[in-house]
């Protein structure tokens, strides 16, 4: 007898390393713009899943992503809410057509200036009510009207609709009947399945007083109808919390049909519903198709004002790659530091001689080194790489990563590029000063390949910007002074 399982995944991780191959990540797509990327990423993500026997995808992201927390960087396609809506319910269509449930995460997310994680700590989403409507309020009902199959439910805290406090705490969502009932099920009228983030988080653990019966129970009543991380002991204690009518029966109906309702969607009771399916080098040669066609799409110009493109060749017989990043310790072949020989190979392929170093010296010894690099070489790259969480909170360089930043331009500012790999941020928190700039969003081959074509011209630079570079506010405040340029 077949017994049908939901087998669900939050990432590739999950799946066994090295049989598959990679896709581009969300907000690499979203450079592209395209929402036929976005489907091919839904629908080839859910080909590879379904290969390896699980049938449920913890994705895509809704909440807006907030510049000052590091962790959802990569994960959203864009922070526009339109366009992250149309994008996400292309993926999801995807998902669907590989015959994968999938989940609109993380409800009713943060507001765009928190940065602590729920992981450690408290996190709040302190917008008012309006305010959410057309932000992450907008998207999630979106993905509710186009049929997204689970919810996943936030543990931060969502006082416009819950302010109920303990010690100064406002309730986590995850754990409020306001947020998870009335507001996602009832008003918004969501009929899927509803479950929490991982109860292991200190966020909600902490605020149950670490009472894990208590937690489970509270998770049960505020309106989630599956408990994400629970152990052994789960089943025993929602079975005596609706024994003794803790818990009533009518919830544990809902939250049982939901469950069955979710089975059934997604094909578990079906005769013919096999457990794995696809041939791995198949799925695995379409993904290598789509990331090489995006890739070079997703390359984007944020400014050139040194008129530096296209590269000429001949000119360009000397570059100097300066990289920083957090990954330049041990031997991990699929890291951006490891990946930055394909870019030095293709300058390489182009004529270029090239030197590449991690950093520039620290203190006062930087300036003389920088000195003789500009004398030496025509063009100066100058690589970043920032990984989501790492650090925890706002993304940052340290160290000799930092002091390059530091002693950069002061020789050789006309030949200097600055190169984003991963976090869009950078841009402004960092690059600002550069003359020349290019996002990659990721450190893929294909986009190192591709964005040294572009650089000398031989594809066109046609990603946009899917988050915004410069803060909101700094934009608001120069409007407000007016700008008067120096000669």
């Amino acid at each position: 007898m077949k017994v049908p399982i939901v087998r669900g995944g939050d990432c590739s991780t999950t799946l066994p390393p090295k049989e598959y191959g990679y896709i581009l990540d969300p907000m690499t797509v979203g450079a592209t713009g395209s929402e036929e990327f976005a489907y091919q990423t839904g629908w080839l993500r859910g080909r590879l899943l379904r290969h390896y026997g699980i049938n449920w995808l913890w994705s895509p992201l809704c909440t807006l992503p907030s510049r000052h927390h590091s962790g959802y960087v990569g994960r959203m396609y864009t922070d526009d809410p339109d366009k992250l809506l149309s994008m996400n319910i292309a993926t999801i269509k995807g998902l669907h057509d590989a015959g994968v449930g999938s989940t609109a995460k993380l409800f009713p997310g943060t507001d765009n200036m928190e940065y602590r994680d729920s992981h450690y700590f408290d996190s709040n989403n302190l917008l008012t009510l309006e305010e959410w409507w057309q932000r992450d309020g907008k998207v999630f009902q979106g993905m509710i009207d186009a049929g997204v199959d689970t919810i996943m439910t936030d543990h931060s805290c969502f006082p416009a609709v819950d302010n109920r406090t303990k010690n100064g705490r406002y309730i986590p969502a995850s754990l409020s009947y306001k947020i998870t009932t009335q507001l996602l099920k009832e008003e918004m009228g969501f009929k899927g399945l509803v479950f929490t983030d991982d109860v292991w988080m200190r966020s909600i653990l902490s605020f149950c007083d670490d009472d894990r019966a208590k937690m489970y129970i509270e998770c049960i009543k505020a309106g989630n109808d599956v408990v994400l991380g629970a152990k052994q002991d789960y089943i025993d204690i929602i079975e005596d919390a609706v024994n003794r009518g803790e818990i009533s029966m009518e919830r544990i109906d809902d939250a049982c049909q939901r469950v069955l309702d979710f089975k059934e969607k997604i094909g578990l009771f079906r005769d013919d519903d096999e457990i794995a399916t696809g041939d791995l080098d198949k799925i695995n040669a379409d993904m290598a198709e789509f990331t090489l066609k995006a890739s070079k799409k997703a390359i984007s110009l944020v400014r050139d004002d040194n008129k530096l493109f296209p590269l000429d060749p001949k000119k360009i017989k000397k570059v100097c790659i300066i990289y920083s990043g957090h990954d330049t310790e041990g031997d991990n072949p699929n890291s951006a530091f490891a990946h930055m020989q394909v870019m030095v190979k293709e300058f390489e392929k182009r004529g270029a001689q090239v030197h590449f170093q991690h950093g520039l010296l620290n203190s006062f010894a930087s300036e003389a080194e920088l000195e003789e690099i500009s004398k030496n070489y025509d063009l100066i790259v100058y690589a970043g790489y920032l990984e989501r969480w790492i650090p925890k909170g706002k993304g940052s360089f340290y160290g000799v990563e930092m002091s390059t930043f530091q002693n950069a331009l002061r020789y050789g500012a006309e030949k200097s590029i600055g190169i984003g790999l991963r976090s869009p941020f950078m841009y402004y928190d960092f690059y600002y000063s550069f003359l020349t700039f290019i996002n990659t969003y990721n450190h893929f081959p294909e986009l190192m390949t591709a964005a040294v074509e572009a650089m000398y011209g031989e594809i066109p630079f046609e990603g946009g910007e899917p988050y915004e570079l410069i803060p909101e506010y700094v934009i608001e405040r120069k409007a407000l002074f007016g700008t008067e340029e120096m000669e």
